[in-house]
């Protein structure tokens, strides 16, 4: 419910676009009535909107577009890759992780075990993800997952292993639900 200041010429990149289509999204959104404004005043070149607001029924209707099913979704859904070994694997790096008694070390270990689970569909992700995936073998070189040289970086913060096994948790995960989808 905070109010916002917003020029339509310079805050348009906001929603990716054009002044001109930032502009109709601001009119689409108050006809709708999800969102208001105290004052708008024009030139020239923007639209000057003071006290943009979202309404409680603009609220209402993001809420409704939230994801179901959020990270914690991906700790407790279980990933089939369709190989039992494969699938046993990540079940053992995500006990690792979320143990009663977990470190840094044992984290450090379930991103080690996912990044093997990742590894022979390593030319495959290329063409499933475009090659965007050579980013996640970096990392887990790099950060002394898979790799201890005198060149990696060293892992201080429970975040950043944090920030690794999910993501390779998420990618084994929606790798295995693209194969399904298209055979």
């Amino acid at each position: 419910f905070k109010s916002h200041f917003i020029d339509s010429d310079k805050d348009s990149p906001i929603t990716y676009s054009s002044k001109d289509e930032f502009e109709r999204i601001i009119n689409f959104l108050e006809s709708e009535g999800w969102l208001c404004y105290e004052n708008k005043t024009g030139t020239k070149e923007s639209i000057i909107y003071q006290g943009l607001r979202m309404t409680k029924t603009g609220i209402q209707q993001i809420e409704k577009e939230l994801p179901r099913m959020p990270m914690i979704g991906l700790v407790n859904e279980q990933i089939t890759t369709g190989d039992i070994e494969v699938d046993k694997n990540i079940e053992h790096a995500r006990q690792l992780f979320f143990g009663e008694n977990s470190t840094l070390e044992s984290k450090r270990s379930a991103c080690e075990a996912l990044s093997f689970v990742l590894e022979p569909f390593r030319e495959d992700l290329k063409k499933t993800f475009d090659g965007d995936t050579e980013v996640f073998f970096r990392i887990v070189n790099d950060f002394a997952i898979r790799h201890n040289k005198n060149r990696t970086k060293n892992l201080q913060h429970a975040e950043q292993i944090e920030w690794i096994f999910y993501s390779l948790l998420n990618t084994i995960n929606t790798y295995s639900k693209m194969k399904r989808k298209v055979g």
